[in-house]
C-alpha cells in the first residue's frame, strides 16, 4: 500500500513529497509554491514517484510522476493556480536533450510534443526513467508500484512479447510472470 495523500496530515504530505524530491535528485526554486497544491490535485490512492520543475509555455511548473499521469501544478503570481495532466495511457514517447546543468524533457502525446524545458539534469534522468517505467507497467499490466527494473523489467518485456507471439498461454505466462516477481522482491 502506498502513501495515503488524501488521508494523512499534511506535515506528513510535505515531509512525504520532500523526501521524494530528493531522491529524484530535483531543486526547486519557483515552483515550491505549489508543493501546497499536491494534495487537492492528487488523486486518491494516486502514488506519486519523482518531483521536479521545469518551464513549459514559458511559466514554471511542478512536474510531478504518478502512476497514473504527469501532474504539472503552476502557482502564478498573476494568472494564480493552474494545473495541466498528461496521462501516461496517452504518451507514445518521451525523449530528453540534456545540457550541461538543464535538460528539455519532450513527451509526446499523440500528435502533441509537450517541451518541458529546464529541468535539472539529475532530476530529469529521474522523471524521464520513471515515466518510462511507468508507460512499461502499462504495457505490461502491472501495477506501477510494483514495477521491477533493470534485467527483471526486461525479463518481463520478454515474457509479455512471448505470450502476444502465442508461444505460452496465459497460464504460463502467469506462472513465469509470479518467477520474475518473486526474484525481484528476494533482491
Amino acid at each position: 500500500m502506498g502513501f495515503d495523500y488524501k488521508n494523512a496530515p499534511p506535515i506528513e504530505v510535505q515531509k512525504k513529497l520532500k523526501e521524494i524530491l530528493q531522491q529524484t535528485g530535483g531543486h526547486l526554486t519557483l515552483s515550491s509554491r505549489a508543493l501546497s497544491d499536491v494534495e487537492d490535485a492528487i488523486y486518491p490512492g494516486e502514488q506519486i514517484f519523482a518531483i521536479g520543475e521545469g518551464v513549459l509555455n514559458l511559466d514554471m511548473w511542478l512536474i510531478l510522476v504518478t502512476d497514473r499521469r504527469i501532474l504539472l501544478l503552476c502557482r502564478g503570481l498573476l494568472f494564480g493556480f493552474k494545473s495541466k495532466t498528461i496521462e501516461l495511457e496517452k504518451i507514445s514517447a518521451v525523449t530528453s536533450e540534456p545540457g550541461r546543468m538543464m535538460t528539455t524533457l519532450i513527451v509526446k502525446e499523440g500528435r502533441f510534443n509537450h517541451e518541458i524545458s529546464n529541468i535539472h539534469k539529475d532530476a530529469a534522468v529521474t522523471i524521464e526513467k520513471k515515466i518510462k517505467a511507468g508507460l512499461k507497467a502499462n504495457e505490461i499490466g502491472l501495477p506501477a508500484e510494483t514495477l521491477p527494473e533493470d534485467e527483471h523489467l526486461a525479463n518481463l518485456a520478454e515474457l509479455v512479447k512471448r505470450r502476444e507471439a502465442r508461444l505460452i498461454d496465459d497460464e504460463e505466462f502467469d506462472r513465469e510472470k509470479a518467477k520474475i516477481m518473486e526474484k525481484y522482491i528476494a533482491g
